[in-house]
């Protein structure tokens, strides 16, 4: 966890999967499996009236009991005590939106997991304190066991969000409870919600997969999507480093480094036009400032920056890229409503399934692209050839997507049209 911890400095610009209702502990020895009493989500349903009981066939906006309400309020008071001072004492940026540093919401997960709860946090993608809890009351539910457990996520804006699960031997519910902070750094709820949850499952690779029953056609006209996934079984710490030193920056959104097949000979089919704002990151740590690049990017830093990480010419680049010859500039758009055709599978996070290293020193690394949109911890998967340098910098060599996993996601779109190369 040390090792976890002194990488977070970082500081790369790394792709936040928002996961509903996952959260963190109270003071209290968790419940992590039922006894013969009442859980909070079979009181609301048995303190429903008749007509609220037709509702909660339906699985959502369930009624949620006054008891119920009030020991979700305590628990997450609680927790939000745990953390108020790292909170108060961190530095937050903008005080409109204020959003801590990924050093600190660290810092409040840590504390967190001292209280014995089960803890997750925002942009946390591969960990989760405590997991060993939240392992066996799955593991009981698999056999039917009757259960509950509650589990915490912080959120980027270093509050709190609380989701009790309850199985009842059949049926699984979650009540989700919400919690931030005000202008005093004192915490407020915010609201409660109750679910039956749809399907769920847990996979082999140590994921929680679980979907919220949610309203349908014809009651409404578009349907949210109620997929969540968590990981909950902790990854080898030597595949989380590649994961979110190398990997996550890049992603499947933007750009089509890890979603596409190429190598050293076949270089033409990448989107270097939308990639380089994902590299730009990769090596200064921050986001590239959007104002500065409207007329597009000059010539000279745009190949410096592609052929640092890639095995591409500055020659061949003019021909594969969006190049204007006459302004010696490559073309650069803001990704956003015209230039990216919104998909579940854009938002995929890669997770590192095995290292290996070649004779060369060269490393294949083999990866699934796991989509919590989905509800999947392996869309497709792929392998990706790489160089780490003895600096920390790294070459991307190709990539390769194995079976038909081209087939099984939306076609990629280029962030500026081919036709203009």
């Amino acid at each position: 966890m040390e090792r976890i911890k002194k990488r977070l400095s970082a500081g790369f610009m790394i792709l936040m999967l928002t996961v509903s209702g996952c959260s963190a502990s109270t003071q209290e020895e968790p419940k992590n499996s039922g006894g013969s009493g009442k859980s909070s989500a079979m009181e609301s349903e048995a303190d429903a009236d008749a007509g609220s009981r037709q509702d909660a066939d339906k699985g959502y906006d369930l009624p949620i009991s006054q008891s119920a309400k009030e020991e979700a309020e305590a628990d997450c008071r609680k927790a939000m005590e745990t953390i108020r001072a790292i909170y108060a004492e961190a530095d937050k940026g903008d005080a409109l939106n204020p959003m801590p540093d990924r050093e600190v919401i660290f810092e409040m997960y840590e504390a967190l997991q001292e209280t014995g709860w089960p803890v997750t946090a925002s942009g946390f993608h591969y960990i989760m304190g405590n997991d060993e809890k939240m392992e066996a009351f799955l593991e009981n539910c698999l056999d039917g066991t009757e259960g509950e457990l509650t589990l915490y996520r912080i959120n980027a804006g270093g509050g709190l969000n609380r989701s009790h699960f309850l199985f009842d031997g059949t049926d699984m519910y979650v009540t989700d409870t919400a919690a931030a902070w005000n202008a005093e750094n004192s915490p407020v709820i915010s609201n409660h919600s109750l679910h039956r949850i749809k399907e769920w499952k847990y996979t082999e690779k140590g994921w929680f997969s679980y979907e919220y029953c949610l309203p349908e056609f014809p009651e409404v006209t578009e349907i949210a999507n109620g997929n969540n996934l968590l990981r909950v079984r902790p990854m080898p710490e030597e595949y989380i480093k590649m994961a979110e030193t190398y990997l996550l920056p890049i992603g499947y959104m933007g750009n089509n480094l890890l979603r596409s097949d190429w190598d050293g000979d076949h270089l033409e089919e990448l989107d270097y036009n939308g990639l380089y704002e994902y590299l730009y990151v990769l090596k200064n740590q921050e986001a590239m400032a959007e104002e500065a690049y409207a007329g597009g990017i000059p010539k000279e830093e745009f190949e410096n920056l592609i052929t640092e990480y890639l095995p591409v010419s500055a020659k061949d680049l003019a021909g594969y890229a969006v190049f204007d010859a006459e302004k010696q500039t490559y073309g650069w758009e803001h990704l956003g409503p015209v230039t990216y055709a919104a998909n579940r599978f854009s938002s995929s996070i890669p997770e590192v399934r095995e290292i290996k290293e070649n004779p060369d020193g060269t490393l294949e690394v083999s990866i699934d692209a796991v989509c919590q949109a989905m509800g999947e911890d392996c869309v497709i998967s792929h392998i990706l050839t790489m160089r780490i340098l003895e600096d920390g910098g790294v070459r991307y060599l190709g990539n390769r997507v194995l079976g038909d996993g081209l087939k099984q996601i939306t076609e990629y779109q280029y962030r500026l049209p081919k036709d203009q190369r």
